[in-house]
């Protein structure tokens, strides 16, 4: 009712604004109201399918123009492509080895995109810009039919050009196909819950179970754990325990264990113990222990959620103004459990990574976008306001890389070079800020064409944001990859050649060499953890070998293979660690090849 109210009014003012307004008779004023609505809406739908084409693109733009960070990115990756090789598609693998620290099914969808597209980046990649696709049409659909459409366009908006969304949605990682699971069972939860058919409430729910069962395949019991938190405060405060009846709870549970329980029961016959370690280490352990050398202060979260939220960090003092002495209605009270709950929730943990919180950003794009257009509808002057601190948040952060090119010591050494080779791009960045700056805060238009103005301009900036981010990412690439040493390893090998990693491991390396058997590991004992995974290092089991043998190896026994070996060996290793290794195999090894701080050497 009050939406329609407020369509009413806007188009009075719009109809009264016309010069030759009074002149007309009552079936023309009617006529002229009918035609504005009607451009009005095909106006926003116009907008709407813009905006799509805008996430398409920029989800896909280079998606394989950056090599494989490492370690994460190259490690899932060739995880994926071991199973194509190994045709095991039950226990994960890297470097042929089992690893059992996540679950397999995320791997599943990186391989089944390689069977598909073939082995490389953009294929790896492809599943979690296909998620973050779906994130963004859950957004869109849910604030359209929760809010209207301008809420879902700005939701979308915000959501697509926010920093960590759009980053990780171009990385190989199971965070952003955790996050769509787990807003496909919350936005299928409230929908089930207020559904007017039976028929919507079965669909909904099916979705929902199904989310939740998926998001635990992807990764373990917080899959499942966040939501139900969302789910169980919002049925305690809204003191709406009958929703319980609305969701099934019993054919749900059995759903949600016919798609959990197939693999992990496979997966523990095969490595016997799994499902206890997994578990109470991976899940109990990580959370309450700092074991898994992941802890961070109790305000690590606020911090990555501020850098995580840019450029619309600025805006964040208005939203909070804005929801703070406001009653809340349903809706907002779901959402600000969504953003709220889980934030607590892995703040307390004693292991911290910035992914964590990725399943928040939808539910923060819809409450900010809905702060925006609450600030159109009492002034235009305050959503134009609001966009201008985002252009100068962008203004700070582009000057400060500006000042890098001149004075590179300001910048972390890992970024120096890449700055300088976009130069250019930066200043001329810096140039399209201040003007956005500028336009935000002279600009005007009139009737109803304000919002759609400052909409379409200032997504049309935004787009110059995302592409400054992705050629960032694109020049910052290769200083942490594999893959340029990769270039230079595969320049010397032959059919026979043993690659061999000296007390340093790059996760991406078989991936880029697509090996077909283990590339042998030298290091201490203590350090065997960082690739064996916890399953075999936390549980004192015995490590595991290959079907070629034994491939992790301490010092002295790849002493003895290095004179006993009948193949060739090539060798990896940072150069500092070239001295200790001449001395460990009593001679100095050939120097082949080198890239930044590490070496490619051979025996004489």
């Amino acid at each position: 009712m009050h939406l329609a109210n407020r369509r009413v009014s806007g188009k009075s003012a719009y109809l009264k604004s016309l010069p030759n307004y009074p002149a007309m008779n009552t079936a023309e004023k009617i006529e002229a109201s009918s035609l504005d609505h009607v451009l009005l809406q095909s106006a926003e739908r116009w907008l709407a399918w813009l905006l799509a084409a805008a996430v398409v693109f920029f989800l896909f733009y280079q998606l394989g123009g950056a090599p494989l960070y490492d370690p994460d990115e190259g490690r899932n990756a060739e995880k994926a492509r071991e199973i194509l090789v190994l045709n095991d598609w039950i226990t994960p693998h890297e470097n042929f080895h089992t690893v059992l620290d996540k679950p397999v099914f995320y791997y599943w969808l990186v391989a089944l995109s390689y069977k598909l597209f073939g082995v490389s980046e953009w294929s790896a990649r492809l599943p979690s810009a296909l998620a973050a696709m779906a994130c963004a049409w859950l957004v869109y659909s849910f604030a359209r039919a929760r809010w209207s459409r301008w809420e879902a366009l700005w939701a979308v908006l915000i959501l697509l050009t926010s920093t960590e969304f759009f980053l990780l949605s171009r990385i190989v990682i199971f965070d952003m196909t955790l996050t769509f699971c787990q807003a496909l069972a919350l936005t299928c939860f409230y929908e089930a819950a207020h559904a007017d058919s039976v028929a919507r409430q079965r669909i909904f729910c099916a979705m929902m179970w199904l989310a939740l069962g998926t998001g635990t395949l992807i990764k373990g019991l917080i899959g499942v754990v966040i939501p139900g938190m969302v789910i169980f405060f919002y049925m305690l405060l809204g003191k709406r325990w009958e929703i319980l009846r609305r969701i099934y709870l019993i054919p749900g549970m059995l759903l949600f264990c016919a798609v959990v329980l197939p693999w992990y029961l496979q997966a523990n016959a095969r490595n016997p113990g799994f499902l206890s370690y997994y578990i109470w280490q991976e899940h109990f352990g990580r959370y309450a222990t700092v074991d898994f050398d992941r802890s961070e202060p109790w305000y690590y979260f606020i911090v990555v959620g501020l850098v995580g939220f840019f450029p619309w960090t600025f805006v964040l003092p208005i939203v909070v103004k804005d929801y703070w002495k406001k009653t809340l209605d349903d809706k907002t009270l779901f959402l600000i459990l969504w953003l709220v709950l889980p934030f607590l929730f892995f703040s307390v943990s004693k292991s911290k990574l910035p992914h964590y919180i990725l399943p928040i950003f939808p539910a923060l794009a819809i409450l900010t976008a809905a702060t925006l257009v609450r600030l159109y509808r009492q002034s235009e002057s305050k959503l134009r306001f609001a966009l201008a601190l985002g252009w100068l948040m962008q203004i700070l952060n582009t000057v400060y890389l500006a000042a890098g090119t001149i004075f590179p010591s300001i910048l972390p050494s890992h970024v120096r070079e890449s700055v300088n080779g976009l130069a250019s791009f930066i200043w001329f960045y810096v140039l399209f800020s201040v003007l956005m700056l500028g336009y935000m805060i002279i600009s005007r238009a009139d009737g109803a064409e304000r919002q759609r103005t400052l909409f379409l301009v200032h997504g049309l900036s935004m787009c110059v944001f995302l592409v400054f981010l992705t050629r960032m990412v694109i020049a910052i690439a290769p200083t942490r990859s594999a893959q340029p040493l990769a270039e230079q390893v595969r320049s010397q090998l032959t059919t026979t050649t043993q690659v061999v990693f000296y007390d340093t491991y790059l996760a991406g390396m078989p991936f880029y060499l697509q090996t077909e058997r283990p590339i042998w590991f030298v290091t201490h004992t203590n350090k065997r953890r960082t690739f064996l995974g916890n399953y075999f290092a936390m549980n004192k089991r015995s490590e595991p070998r290959t079907q070629w043998g034994k491939a992790v190896l301490d010092f002295a026994e790849f002493r003895a293979r290095w004179y006993t070996a009948t193949q060739p060996l090539l060798v990896i290793l940072k150069e500092k660690n070239l001295p200790r290794m001449a001395q460990e195999v009593g001679q100095m090894p050939k120097r082949v090849a080198g890239v930044d701080e590490y070496v490619l050497v051979s025996k004489q």
